[in-house]
């Protein structure tokens, strides 16, 4: 079962290899005039009815009008890195990942590149970025003081560093991580504290229809 939020957007095909010069993301803003709306593909165990709309508006203009597909969720795969990773991996292009802990908190990652990379070391562009849903929409938009955007180090998923910290941490058992201000995107800990168990998480793609 689909549903729709509206959203302001424009479409554009969907890039699978953006380039990996950092950049600022493009903002909704510019495309005023033009209405779209968000679509699910599949449904959500995480997302408010509002989340998808609030997301939208902060993704690059490439993925305005992509349909939202659901690859991964504890829900329905079961809690492996291993299958989170392949989703990503063979299905290519930016991705959305949802993370619910057990205090309530609601929070995640844009990552402009797939989770994959053979090398520990940071990839992925100023697309990037973190955000908290729950208990309060917060947007963390790429800083432009690093570029420690994206990086998987032994199957442990890692957004935004700095200092030796990192914005946010997944074991690679996937039960537990960790959220810390970075420089990266001058982001607050996402969750109510740095160390948090991993109630549920979605990983969303997206797809223009082609």
């Amino acid at each position: 079962m689909s549903w729709l939020w509206g959203s302001k957007q424009k479409r554009k095909k969907v890039e699978k290899n953006p380039s990996p010069v950092i950049t600022r993301p493009s903002l909704l803003d510019a495309f005023d005039d033009y209405t779209e709306e968000v679509e699910l593909m599949h449904d959500s165990r995480l997302f408010g009815p509002e989340d998808p709309k609030k997301i939208s508006e902060n993704l690059p203009a490439r993925l305005y009008g992509c349909k939202w597909q659901l690859i991964y969720s504890t829900f329905h795969h079961g809690i492996s890195s291993s299958t989170l990773l392949r989703a990503s991996r063979e299905y290519g292009g930016s991705s959305l990942l949802i993370i619910k802990d057990y205090m309530g908190y609601v929070f995640g990652a844009f990552a402009s590149h797939p989770w994959y990379n053979p090398e520990p070391k940071f990839y992925g562009n100023g697309e990037c970025f973190l955000f908290s849903l729950h208990p309060e929409f917060v947007m963390y938009k790429w800083s432009g003081k690093n570029n420690y955007c994206q990086m998987i180090e032994n199957n442990r998923i890692i957004m935004g560093g700095g200092r030796g910290i990192f914005g946010l941490w997944l074991d690679e058992d996937l039960l537990s991580g960790t959220t810390q201000p970075c420089e990266t995107f001058d982001n607050l800990t996402l969750s109510h504290e740095s160390h948090f168990k991993v109630f549920g998480m979605e990983l969303w793609a997206f797809h223009d229809g082609s």
